[in-house]
């Protein structure tokens, strides 16, 4: 495959990804309860963006070269999918695709830094004791699931135990770097946290909740009319035995069929707008403590019981000052670590390579007719 280079030198680099933003501000911090930075208005990396195209690339295929270390196809491949599966919490799922492209784009900016900080950590003084390593080991190991241990999760992910080691390593080696390059960052002020309480009253706003449970008759996508009335009658019979002094959680436990069942029926706390509108507009107009009607839903029939409400407030600036400090702080550092990033991209030699993808496309067409 034919390969063409275009250097870059980009000095304007990007805002850092969590792992080197948890680096900056230490990872036993909590984060605070405010907007999170937006990385679509990072600036680009490359004045010739990576384009994955699953006609040109292969996972060994070389995109980027970092003073002569080589980054893979595969290794970007392997880095946006795993930020994607921390996304789908986050994303609704009928826009969670449309995001690979831009999530490609940002995870192949973040193994660009990770190179250089690597690279300028080992050539520093600083060091990752043996102690060290061992003791953030064992914090690790304690987070293994239950029942496993850390050689075995990580063999299950076909991970060489001694590779890891050694990653691991370097990534503490790039963290003392991050702190000792942002430890002369000035702490946000008293000032500066008011004035950005004051321009964002959004993020602020403690919305309405509704603590509810319910019974579900679920519907199937062979229920015929008749089906469906049967079921809404059995379900009519047991709000009557509630109403009639019968345990919800235990009712629920015997006949819901929604997998909070096990827990008597409880769905938790939640907002305007998780929920699907008719059981929201039912549950969000009941007292609590109340027993709705039968209410139909595109997933069946439910009772819903609400146990508690919390009306909608504004956190002041007393409650969460502390945070937006740490916040507005931890902005400043990132901005103190780019620069330092910007100024190893001045000094690296990083160059991207574009794929022949109209010979590929052509390549394709070419087995398709074959076949």
């Amino acid at each position: 495959m034919t390969h063409t280079a275009t250097k870059t030198k980009s000095a304007g680099l990007f805002t850092l990804l969590a792992l080197l933003t948890a680096l900056a501000t230490g990872c036993s911090k909590e984060a605070p309860e405010v907007e999170p930075i937006d990385l679509a208005q990072a600036p680009d990396l490359f004045e010739q963006p990576l384009q994955p195209s699953p006609l040109a690339l292969t996972a060994t295929d070389v995109v980027i070269t970092v003073n002569g270390k080589e980054i893979t196809h595969g290794e970007v491949v392997q880095a946006t999918q795993m930020q994607m599966m921390r996304l789908s919490g986050q994303v609704p799922p009928q826009q969670i695709q449309q995001l690979y492209p831009q999530v490609y784009q940002e995870m192949s900016k973040m193994l660009v830094a990770n190179i250089l900080l690597t690279q300028a950590a080992e050539k520093s003084s600083l060091v990752v004791s043996e102690e060290a390593l061992a003791s953030e080991i064992t914090r690790i190991e304690a987070n293994v699931p239950e029942g496993k241990t850390l050689k075995e999760a990580l063999a299950e992910t076909e991970v060489d135990v001694e590779e890891w080691k050694e990653n691991l390593r370097k990534q503490m080696l790039i963290g003392k770097l991050v702190e000792e390059k942002t430890a002369n960052t000035e702490a946000a002020t008293a000032v500066e946290a008011n004035e950005f309480y004051q321009a964002n009253p959004e993020s602020f706003k403690v919305p309405e909740t509704v603590s509810a449970s319910h019974i579900l008759m679920g519907f199937t996508p062979e229920d015929t009319d008749e089906t469906k009335a049967k079921k809404k009658a059995d379900l009519t019979a047991v709000r009557e035995q509630i109403l009639a002094g019968g345990s919800f959680e235990e009712l629920a436990a015997q006949h819901s069929s929604c997998p909070s069942s096990q827990q008597g029926g409880s769905l938790g706390s939640f907002a305007r707008g998780q929920m699907v509108p008719e059981f929201e507009e039912a549950a969000f107009g009941m007292a609590t403590n109340t027993i709705s009607d039968v209410v139909e839903t595109q997933f069946g029939y439910h009772i819903i019981k609400v146990t508690g409400q919390q009306t909608g407030s504004v956190r002041t600036l007393t409650e969460v000052q502390d945070q937006i400090l740490a916040y507005l702080t931890n902005q400043k550092k990132q901005a103190s670590l780019t620069a330092y990033i910007d100024q190893l991209m001045e000094k690296a030699d990083v160059v991207t390579h574009s794929q022949n993808f109209d010979a590929a496309a052509e390549k394709e067409e070419k087995e398709e007719e074959e076949k």
